[in-house]
């Protein structure tokens, strides 16, 4: 036996081959890219009937039970640094009380509007001022909710 001989490297662990990706399949043949089941006939039936009546009258974007805004008014413009971090502020304690749901948010020079969409909307709305009470307060700001 030689002692000048170095071991021989560990052979390598055998890797697993890759694994193919394959796309499910819809009932109709085609892949199931998005995970949806297709729609049935019964369904596209509806949409037709829908869309043949026509849309409602009056506006879409107006509120409902599932879209509540709250609108705060009198920001001062004249100091644009205080102005951007109390913009800051309200809108952190925006996106908490929203916690995930959908939101929209308008800004002008005096007001801010922020909407927010779920079952619960109204309560987060009602939690969102109840966050902002002292800084509504201190700041001399109105707020008013939009119809509901």
């Amino acid at each position: 036996m030689d002692t000048d001989a170095q071991p021989s490297p560990p052979e390598p662990a055998e890797q697993p081959p890759p694994s193919a990706h394959t796309v499910p399949l819809r009932g109709d043949g085609w892949p199931d890219w998005l995970g949806r089941r297709p729609m049935s006939n019964s369904d596209r039936e509806k949409i037709r009937q829908a869309l043949a009546e026509g849309l409602p009258d009056g506006p879409l974007t107006e509120p409902g039970p599932f879209l509540c805004y709250l609108t705060i008014d009198d920001l001062d413009p004249t100091d644009l640094r205080k102005l951007m971090r109390l913009r800051g502020r309200i809108h952190a304690a925006a996106r908490t009380a929203a916690e995930g749901r959908a939101t929209t948010y308008h800004a002008t020079e005096t007001s801010i509007t922020i909407g927010i969409r779920g079952p619960d909307a109204a309560d987060r709305i009602n939690q969102l001022r109840h966050v902002l009470a002292k800084l509504i307060t201190k700041h001399g700001w109105t707020t008013r909710d939009e119809p509901r």
